[in-house]
This record gives structure tokens, C-alpha cells and sequence, in this order.
């Protein structure tokens, strides 16, 4: 549950470029990654929050991905600079993407007609604040356009663009950047190619760079905590039962495993199955409180409480104090 720290150099770069003042930024940026490779969820949330504030931008994630050239994804750019075929660099690059973040999920798939680049959010990222998400997705939306470009120095417009979250206000900006068919509130995230774009693009490279090259993406990857597969996919039927309450025996239909099984799973891993629904409920109900758009009631539904003094009673439980002395408290820090 991380993103590379350079992420936070890229960060500051692009507030510098807009007029911030720089050590004002490194101070609020950097001070909070204690890590000297890696930072969590929180952390990316609060600094992009923060960027996005100073320059009173709201598609930040857009205009970085457009306007500087990231840091963050050297590795992997130059991972799919030495890759044979454009096929072959987005594998490349959706093998290797867990050096930079494990925010998103991603694969490629092909059809008779086209090539679909599909990105889905963790469901521990998932939990956090809309915005930040946003702005991480379309990041990486524009980030994969400027690869293909570099990978094929031609500017190939795809034949659509499928975003997993709900429309926004303005719509300029996207248009401006993408000039193809946008659609919001859609499954997942993904981008639509013509077929013949990865058919027909191809290079002469050294394989020993490539090969040399992996190996050493591949030790920085094993250094890598990753989460058990079997949380990781009982979080995610979790999230996905929303706003109901999944019950365990609902979970391991989901799972295809037997409960029994399930539940010595978990217990070799030091946990249970309530303990992971309360990390996520909690989880959930300081993001709502957090963005400060919803009533204790509306929240109370959305995490399948029964009704709102059940959810009071649960927070106060796991943090001590009652939600809305934690909205205050963090509405004050911000």
C-alpha cells in the first residue's frame, strides 16, 4: 500500500514550475515521507490534496501528466523503450508498474478489432479520498498516452477513453487533452485503441539492455511488501457488496474457497475476517469524514450500519472519539 517517494519530487517540480515557492513545497511534501523509497496511501493523499489547494487546480492529475516529464516512471518508460514491439512494452510495463505504485491494478487485452489498456484500483487505495483517486487515474490515463508516443513518435488518438468515476463539471480539459469519445461512470478506467496501432509498431533493440534492465526492476520489486492474496481479494468482495455488509459466507462464494478454508487462512496471517471488514469500514467512514460532503446518516447507509448511533458507537470504539470531533479535528488540520 504505496507509492514511490519520487512521486513527491514530481510534485514539488510541477508546483515550482507554477509559481509555488519551493521550500515551502519540499517542507510540506517531503518532511512527511519518512521512507527513503516508499510512501503511503495517506501520505499521497494529503500532498496532492495539498498541491491541488496551493495552485487551486482541480485537474491537477491531468496537467502534471500533460506538462512534466515524471521521475516516477523512468524505470518503466525505459523498460518499454527497449521493448520489441509496443505489445510486448505495455506488458512490460503493467509487469514492472508495482515499482512506481500498487494503487492500480493493470492489464492489456485485445479483440478482433482493438487493444484495451484496463486500470482497477485497489480496493485499499479504493478506500480513500475520491479526488485523490481521480486525479491518480488520470494521471496514469495521460501518462499511457505519452508512452505510446514515445514508444512510436506518432500521436495515435484512441478510439475511446472509459473512466470509472462519476462526470465532472467541466469537461474542457478532458476534450482538450484526448479528442476522442469520453465516458464517465463506467466499471473501470481504460483506454481504447485501434488494433493496428500495436500490430504495426515494432523496433530494433538490444535484448541484453532489456534483460539487464529487468533483472534490476526485478530485485527492487522482491524487496516489495505485498499484500496476501487472499485479503487482497476479500477486500475487494468486501468493497464490492457496498453498501450492504457482506456476510463470510457470501465472501468465500465470492472467493471460491470453502469457509472453513478461509478462516485458517486468515488465521495463519494473524487476522479474521471481522478484523479486515473493521479495517475497511473504518477505513471508509474517516474518508467520508474527511471530505466532509456527507451527513452521519448518509455515511451510515453507504457502510451498512443500521443506523447512525451504530456507526458512532463502532468509531468511537476504534478511534475514541466521535465522528465529529474527528471531521473538526481534521478540517482544522487541513
Amino acid at each position: 500500500m504505496y507509492f514511490s517517494k519520487t512521486i513527491l519530487h514530481d510534485l514539488v517540480d510541477f508546483a515550482v514550475s507554477k509559481g509555488a515557492n519551493k521550500e515551502f513545497v519540499q517542507q510540506k511534501l517531503l518532511e512527511t515521507a519518512l521512507d527513503e523509497k516508499h510512501i503511503d496511501y495517506e501520505v499521497m493523499v494529503k500532498s496532492l490534496n495539498f498541491i491541488a489547494q496551493e495552485l487551486k487546480d482541480e485537474n491537477l492529475g491531468l496537467h502534471i501528466g500533460e506538462q512534466v516529464s515524471l521521475k516516477v516512471t523512468a524505470y518503466v518508460d525505459s523498460l518499454m523503450q527497449y521493448s520489441p514491439t509496443l505489445e510486448k512494452a505495455f506488458e512490460n510495463a503493467i509487469k514492472y508498474s508495482k515499482l512506481i505504485s500498487d494503487a492500480l491494478e493493470c492489464d492489456l487485452s485485445k479483440s478482433e478489432k482493438q487493444y484495451t489498456v484496463r486500470f482497477e484500483e485497489n480496493p485499499n487505495w479504493k478506500t480513500h479520498q475520491k479526488n485523490a483517486r481521480i486525479q491518480v487515474l488520470n494521471l496514469t490515463v495521460i501518462s499511457t498516452l505519452k508512452s505510446l508516443i514515445a514508444y512510436t513518435n506518432r500521436k495515435y488518438i484512441p478510439i475511446a477513453i472509459h473512466f470509472g468515476y462519476e462526470k465532472p463539471k467541466s469537461l474542457s480539459e478532458y476534450y482538450r487533452m484526448f479528442n476522442c469519445s469520453i465516458k464517465f461512470n463506467q466499471p473501470t478506467t481504460e483506454i481504447i485503441f485501434k488494433k493496428y496501432i500495436f500490430e504495426n509498431s515494432h523496433k530494433k533493440t538490444n535484448a541484453g539492455l532489456l534483460e539487464n534492465l529487468k533483472g534490476k526492476v526485478e530485485k527492487e520489486i522482491q524487496e516489495l511488501i505485498i499484500e496476501d492474496d487472499t485479503i487482497y481479494q476479500l477486500k475487494k468482495s468486501i468493497l464490492n457488496n457496498k453498501p450492504d455488509r457482506i456476510k463470510i459466507e457470501d465472501a468465500v462464494v465470492a472467493l471460491n474457497i470453502s469457509k472453513r478454508t478461509l478462516q485458517r487462512k486468515l488465521n495463519s496471517l494473524n487476522t479474521n475476517f471481522k478484523k479486515i471488514e473493521h479495517q475497511i469500514q473504518l477505513r471508509l467512514l474517516k474518508t467520508y469524514l474527511e471530505e466532509n460532503t456527507k451527513t452521519i446518516d448518509e455515511i451510515s447507509y453507504l457502510l451498512g450500519f443500521s443506523e447512525s448511533s451504530s456507526l458512532i458507537r463502532f468509531f468511537k470504539e476504534q478511534t475514541g472519539l466521535t465522528p465529529i470531533k474527528y471531521r473538526k479535528s481534521f478540517c482544522n488540520e487541513v
